[in-house]
């Protein structure tokens, strides 16, 4: 299997009159969350954390103010993440047919089996209603992946940043597959409802922003 896959997280926490604040952005299918994502290969983990930092919040102008800690290995024993985008094929044989969707980069999926140089996995993707409950099953992929485009390694580095930017209360902006996102400061205390599992990012990180 291939090496750890690096992720990063971006605490962005301002003062506003007094009343410290965190920026969280709305998903329109995913519900409230932090702006987050996978280390890629030429970059190191300061420069990636800026680069999330932008591409899902806009924002142009950050800085890294500290770095807040990681978390080994966020993967359960039934899990792996995809290392390197794959093509999935209906048996363990690169010959075999593949399903038209790659996984990319990032990817958690479940682990099933190990079959010599092949990897066998399932990844279910969810539509979810306004509650951000999965109401349907958008996609469903269980297939074998090549051994070196997967891994049993993911590891978060948290961080905690800043702006000098002048930015409204709340603003949108369209990712780069389409959704529309909503950026918007909230106060850190009481603290702020985000999803599963960045719920526990932010109880990990609360004390140290």
């Amino acid at each position: 299997m291939s090496e750890i896959v690096q992720k990063v997280t971006a605490f962005i926490v301002r003062e506003n009159n007094g009343v410290k604040e965190l920026l969280v952005f709305k998903h329109p299918t995913a519900g409230i969350q932090i702006p987050a994502g996978t280390v890629e290969a030429d970059e190191n983990i300061e420069t990636a954390v800026k680069r999330e930092a932008y591409e899902e919040t806009g924002l142009r102008f950050v800085e890294v103010e500290s770095y807040l800690g990681c978390f080994e290995n966020e993967l359960k024993n039934n899990q792996r993440i995809i290392a390197e985008t794959t093509q999935v094929y209906i048996e363990p044989d690169l010959t075999a047919i593949p399903y038209k969707r790659k996984l990319p980069k990032g990817l958690t999926v479940d682990y099933l089996s190990t079959q010599r140089d092949f990897t066998h996995i399932s990844y279910i993707e969810y539509e979810f209603n306004k509650f951000h409950k999965p109401i349907r099953i958008e996609s469903n992929i269980m297939g074998w992946v090549p051994n070196e485009n997967i891994s049993a390694q993911k590891k978060r580095h948290f961080f905690h940043l800043s702006t000098q930017e002048k930015t409204a209360d709340a603003w949108e902006l369209k990712s780069d597959q389409g959704h529309i996102f909503k950026p918007y400061w909230t106060p850190l205390s009481p603290k702020p409802n985000i999803i599963p599992p960045q719920d526990k990012w932010l109880d990990f990180v609360y004390e140290k922003i």
